[in-house]
């Protein structure tokens, strides 16, 4: 580490960030884990001569991408923003990218402060899956109705309890949720599944693509999914999607 020169003073920083999720164990730290979190505070430690916490967003499990996450931390005044953000990029990983840091507003929280947020699922429908999109999408077998998965999507939309679609180890006791978009989006032989609500839960959305995928794939009613939430019932909805085709997207505060 670099030795601190500073006089204690600190500025809170919001950062976004871009990463690829692979390599990683989620976001949080965890011991014996490499972490997006870990890695992250590990670079602005180096910088700053102390140890730097940072505060995300959201939670990401591993494997899980981010197009936009946002964080937040406490940092020495020392640096211009823009010599920060360069000198971070050029200590962190390549999977993972500073996008923007900015001074944040008096009282910022990344996660508190949060309104609503985007996931994207993104699948591969063409016959031959690309190695190019090797752990950044899920390729669909032939035969997968779309509009039957979209059918099932658009029950979601509305303020719900999340209970059946929740993963167990929660310990998140409040699990109403309101779900703003939730579609399909056909784009080429790609198809990517938005949904944006005010808040998710663990493996929330890995849960509800893998039942969406099973109403795709005729093994349960696209008309089902208001039963299956009001069953309060994990064991009444589909399978968890995995990691590798799932991206956190945008966050609005």
């Amino acid at each position: 580490m670099q030795k601190d020169n500073t006089d204690g003073r600190t500025r809170k920083f919001r950062i976004e960030l871009q990463y690829m999720g692979t390599n990683y164990s989620g976001w949080q730290i965890q011991p014996y884990q490499t972490t997006i979190q870990e890695t992250l505070s590990n670079g602005l430690s180096h910088l700053a001569g102390k140890r730097i916490s940072v505060t995300g967003a959201s939670r990401t499990d591993s494997g899980v991408h981010a197009l936009q996450q946002v964080a937040h931390f406490e940092f020495p005044e020392k640096d211009s923003i823009p010599d920060l953000q360069k000198s971070l990029n050029a200590v962190l990983p390549w999977d993972i990218r500073a996008t923007s840091i900015s001074e944040a507003e008096p009282g910022f929280h990344a996660r508190k402060w949060a309104t609503r947020k985007r996931y994207e699922y993104h699948f591969y429908t063409g016959e031959v899956f690309p190695p190019f999109l090797h752990n950044l999408a899920l390729h669909l077998s032939p035969g997968f109705d779309e509009k039957a998965a979209a059918e099932a999507a658009s029950s979601l939309v509305g303020t719900h309890d999340f209970t059946s679609f929740t993963g167990s180890g929660t310990s998140v006791i409040d699990k109403v949720r309101t779900v703003s978009v939730s579609r399909f989006k056909p784009k080429g032989d790609q198809l990517i599944y938005r949904i944006e609500a005010n808040g998710f839960l663990l493996h929330m959305v890995r849960n509800i693509v893998g039942t969406l995928m099973e109403a795709g794939r005729g093994k349960i009613s696209p008309g089902a999914i208001p039963s299956i939430l009001e069953s309060l019932d994990r064991s009444k909805a589909g399978p968890t999607a995995p990691p590798h085709g799932l991206f956190l997207a945008k966050i609005w505060y």
